[in-house]
């Protein structure tokens, strides 16, 4: 797809994306992968059951994505996990997903401003 994957120290696939580190996990059990955008919004305190609350609306009404905030309570995360069955499969899952990610920070803070009104 024209990104260059690099393997950081715990084996992790990760490549640059609209200047933010996206990560794939694999496993080598079965044809299924979580792509990873870490850290994409930092949680000011106070605002942690605002935050949550955002990722909750965003998780039911975006069906691919999954939005969590970390164990810290200090950022938001989002991933896509999906099962593939050819390398066909995966370059279409990874295009969606890197589509949706692109947008998801905008979609998040809009959410949020939608939910503090």
């Amino acid at each position: 797809m024209g990104y260059r994957p690099e393997i950081d120290d715990d084996g992790d696939i990760y490549f640059w994306y609209q200047m933010k580190a996206i990560y794939v996990l694999t496993n080598d059990k079965d044809d299924y992968v979580s792509i990873m955008l870490p850290q994409f919004y930092d949680i000011d305190e106070g605002q942690e059951a605002l935050v949550m609350t955002v990722c909750n609306k965003l998780t039911r009404e975006m069906k691919m994505i999954k939005v969590f905030v970390d164990q810290t309570f200090k950022s938001v995360t989002g991933t896509c996990e999906f099962f593939y069955s050819s390398e066909e499969i995966f370059e279409q899952n990874m295009a969606r997903t890197l589509e949706v990610f692109g947008v998801l920070r905008t979609l998040f803070r809009l959410k949020k401003k939608e939910l503090e009104s």
